[in-house]
């Protein structure tokens, strides 16, 4: 029996690896010259904004970053759906949780450095967005920060005032790219490292006799190696006052 029980973990473990690696998106190849997703996307006649998923558009970049994206040989809507779509969503469901504290915990844990710092200072924890980091913090420190975000996202006077997000009806998600380094070959792998800055902006339902709708755009940064993503954070946001007090 134990045997039988056995034999069955390991199929579903190898069907498991099997579903993983035929799911994961290839987004890489050796070839430089051909690069991300090759380069006859520059040609196409792109509409300025076109839906990418239900109440989510994307916004093609001005001409000058649209050949900057060109020139490393990445197409911006494709890195848009294959990644900066995927935060937006996390973020979406994160707002829209019927879980409210797991869904701020999963935001607070995406805010990066500068919001860190402004919660380390109103939470009494030193922690410089400059020069100091994770390594030189500790981790009780660290975990006094999160908590001090997560516990301060109320609907009103909340922690940057992105309480709003998570009781407010969001009607659309606007994706835009923003900038766009040079890539950089790792020449052990032969994989790219892909640097880019995107604005997420979040629309919600305008009050009861209003017709504005007010939103918060977060620009947030995507580091991918090859297939692997390194990193994704919130740098910044708008309106964000709190970094400015």
């Amino acid at each position: 029996m134990s045997k039988l029980l056995h034999t069955k973990s390991s199929i579903v473990i190898i069907l498991s690896f099997v579903l993983i690696e035929a799911c994961t998106p290839k987004t890489e190849t050796y070839d430089p010259a051909i690069g991300l997703y090759g380069t006859k996307w520059i040609e196409e006649q792109r509409p300025e904004s076109e839906a990418i998923a239900q109440n989510i558009l994307y916004f093609k970049p001005n001409e000058k970053l649209n050949q900057q994206f060109f020139k490393n040989r990445i197409d911006p809507r494709e890195f848009a759906r294959r990644f900066v779509l995927l935060k937006a969503k996390s973020l979406l469901d994160a707002f829209e949780s019927p879980d409210p504290e797991r869904g701020r915990e999963i935001f607070s844990f995406s805010l990066y450095k500068p919001f860190l710092a402004v919660a380390g200072k109103k939470n009494g924890v030193e922690y410089s967005e400059y020069d100091r980091g994770f390594e030189y913090t500790s981790q009780e420190d660290i975990e006094r920060i999160y908590t001090y975000i997560r516990q301060n996202l109320h609907e009103k006077n909340s922690f940057c005032n992105f309480g709003r997000l998570f009781f407010k009806k969001i009607n659309r998600v606007e994706i835009k790219p923003y900038s766009v380094w040079d890539r950089v070959l790792d020449p052990k792998n032969k994989s790219h490292a892909i640097q880019t800055k995107y604005d997420i902006e979040y629309f919600m339902e305008p009050e009861i006799g209003s017709n504005y709708a007010e939103s918060i755009q977060f620009r947030v940064y995507f580091l991918i190696q090859g297939d692997h993503v390194i990193q994704i954070s919130i740098l910044d946001a708008s309106p964000a006052y709190c970094l400015y007090e």
